[in-house]
């Protein structure tokens, strides 16, 4: 089981704002360079960014994971919305979407090891992309756009999703321990002597 840190010897208000702010940009960096790599069609992606958002989520806690999710939607959003066939008010529940997962997994991360806190903790952000895009497809879009976003590449997309989120996984089961380990032992470091 993965070593938490207690609530009491986590980064303060401050401390915690600029992690995860700094998780976003990573996050954000990271949906760049893997976006550039593996474009797969014009609607679908390879995107690593919530990597920084389970780190988050188990670093700094659910809500600091729901915030760092959103924050790491930016690229995506950019990408998928204002470059490419989601009307910018679908592509806005980018946000929320990554939002989700941030949250979820930072809630069972508290229990769960990252094999099996972040497959669970992605279920209801899938869902909701299901939902949405299914829906936009069906409403909102045009024929002629509708035909970039059929049920055939909403569930490619799902399917790429889910690929990404076990490789995050693994990752992160490594990764996790490394960031926790190091965070108790930087506070070690600048406690009070007595």
């Amino acid at each position: 089981m993965v070593t938490m840190v207690k609530p009491t010897q986590r980064l303060n208000l401050t401390g915690k704002g600029v992690y995860a702010g700094m998780l976003g940009a990573l996050g954000n960096a990271l949906a760049v360079l893997s976006m550039e790599v593996g474009n797969l069609h014009p609607q679908i992606a390879l995107d690593l960014s919530h990597l920084a958002t389970i780190v988050a989520a188990y670093a700094l806690g659910p809500a600091w994971g729901a915030l760092t999710g959103a924050l790491v939607a930016a690229f995506p959003f950019v990408r998928f919305s204002l470059m490419g066939y989601l009307p910018i008010v679908v592509g806005l529940l980018i946000f929320p979407g990554k939002a989700m997962t941030g949250f979820f997994v930072g809630v069972l991360g508290r229990k769960l090891r990252p094999a099996l806190a972040v497959p669970l903790g992605y279920v209801p952000e899938s869902a909701f992309t299901y939902m949405t895009l299914e829906l936009t497809r069906r409403i909102l879009l045009p024929p002629e756009q509708a035909a970039f976003l059929s049920r055939g590449v909403i569930l490619g997309i799902l399917l790429k999703a889910w690929v990404e989120i076990l490789v995050l996984a693994g990752i992160a089961e490594i990764l996790v321990v490394k960031v926790l380990r190091t965070q108790a032992l930087l506070r070690e470091s600048n406690a009070p002597r007595a």
